[in-house]
């Protein structure tokens, strides 16, 4: 199995983004709360490394500032489209530091959304996208911790929470 890597959100942001999620997500599909992928394949195997890393970074990396900036159309589903470059930079540390470790899906940039819905036919998802474009209005919020997970194909299980606390200087 697999782990995967995600930023958790701001009270505030969650609460504004899960009831999102619990609308539109299928329901047999929603296994875990709203959050945003950073890596979705590091190898189960290396859970120490892996959570050595992420608590190092914790401690040095401040919460991330971002802004949810529209809507993303993604076939078969509807996402929130997050901007945030220290995420970005984040994200980048972590490849180089596990660069040994990915899939070629995860050695790449991400995109930052929230999906809200997955997994759906093209009208059902061309109709919720339309829905959160009608109601959106940019907004700013915070990451403020990180999420490692084991996917044993089906629930997720948490594996380490990491609140983001470095020096914001």
């Amino acid at each position: 199995m697999a782990l995967i890597l995600t930023l958790g959100f701001d009270s505030g942001s969650f609460a504004r983004l899960a009831p999102l999620r619990e609308r539109f997500f299928p329901i047999a599909r929603n296994f875990i709360p709203v959050h945003v992928t950073l890596f979705q394949q590091l190898p189960s195997d290396q859970v120490n490394r892996v959570l050595g890393n992420l608590a190092q970074e914790a401690r040095t990396t401040p919460a991330l500032p971002f802004a949810a900036t529209g809507i993303l159309d993604f076939g078969g589903g509807a996402a929130v489209t997050l901007s945030c470059p220290p995420a970005n930079d984040l994200q980048r540390r972590l490849r180089a530091a596990w660069s040994d470790l990915l899939t070629d899906s995860d050695d790449r940039s991400r995109k930052l959304h929230v999906t809200v819905q997955n997994k759906v036919g093209r009208d059902t998802a061309r109709a919720t996208q339309a829905a959160l474009r009608a109601g959106f209005a940019p907004w700013e919020g915070m990451f403020d911790r990180l999420l490692l997970w084991h996917y044993r194909g089906g629930p997720w299980e948490r594996a380490g929470t990491f609140p983001l606390t470095g020096d914001p200087r």
